[in-house]
């Protein structure tokens, strides 16, 4: 896999010039059909009514990458909230009752909890170690995803998206107009995962692509028929994208994926079809 990390390696002619005097031209060839990830480094901090895909069309073209077909247009939930007017002040929130009872156990302010409770269903835990909830558009995660980090101010802070996938579409079809490309836009947002130490991207929202690839049915490499093979080929794209957009003062929430094959792309996509339904959930009661 070749990750450019920053605008000196990015352009068909920088990896050109690097690559021709030390590799056969047989190799070369297939060299350009590699895997790329690019970060679209160094974009301003995003406002309430940015039009987030003219800005990234912008600097894509700035930093020789472009916009081509099929490319995988992957953006951090919070530059897509910033741009939305997801951003909540809790001091100015009044907490209800529930919300207070919820903060003693779980040690987080009532105003905090007050917001979260808005953007939940149903909430699976509340103590001291954690408040997992199943949001509105059921996904089981820490805190609905209310989250305070690149938010600036002390009470501030983002919330999701309210509908990640329609986010996705409206972006993806104005890159579509601005470029007259057809790409696929996935959202993406930091997840715990069960087991597992430490978090990976996760997509919250997606268009253009179907977020599975079924290998059900499909035999191996020795005639087997694969049962359970179902990737999550969205979740997949936003861990990859994660390696050049990192998490903390890097300013790049936005990477472009290209060259990756197997995508099937279609116009009918949501991240609802990665919600496990309780029937199919192997680790209901385990916990």
């Amino acid at each position: 896999m070749k990750l450019p990390y920053g605008p000196a390696t990015m352009g068909r002619d920088n990896l050109r010039a690097t690559s021709l005097n030390t590799t056969p031209k047989s190799r070369f060839s297939e060299m350009l059909g590699m895997l790329q990830i690019m970060p679209l480094s160094q974009l301003p901090l995003f406002k309430e009514g940015d039009d987030l895909a003219g800005i990234i069309v912008s600097r894509a073209k700035k930093l020789g990458v472009g916009i081509r077909n099929r490319d995988l247009v992957v953006i951090g939930q919070k530059a897509v909230s910033k741009a939305e007017a997801r951003i909540i002040d809790i001091s100015k929130i009044s907490p209800s009752a529930r919300a207070s009872k919820i903060a003693e156990k779980t040690g987080k302010t009532a105003e905090f909890v007050e917001i979260v409770l808005k953007e939940s269903s149903k909430v699976l835990r509340a103590d001291k170690d954690a408040f997992i909830v199943r949001t509105k558009r059921g996904a089981t995660c820490l805190n609905a995803g209310v989250d305070k980090s690149n938010v600036k101010g002390n009470s501030t802070y983002a919330l999701l998206p309210q509908d990640p996938d329609s986010s996705a579409r409206r972006m993806r079809k104005r890159i579509q107009q601005l470029t007259g490309k057809q790409v696929a836009v996935v959202i993406c947002d930091t997840r715990s995962r069960p087991f597992r130490k430490g978090q990976v991207e996760e997509s919250i929202g997606v268009a253009g692509l179907n977020p599975l690839i079924d290998y059900r049915g499909q035999k191996d490499l020795f005639g087997y028929t694969l049962r359970f093979k179902n990737v999550a080929i969205a979740d997949e794209l936003a861990s990859a994208a994660e390696l050049v957009m990192g998490q903390g003062r890097e300013k790049t929430p936005v990477a472009i994926i290209r060259g990756l094959t197997r995508v099937r792309f279609q116009d009918r996509a949501s991240s609802r079809f990665l919600v496990v339904s309780s029937e199919e959930d192997l680790f209901r009661g385990t916990l």
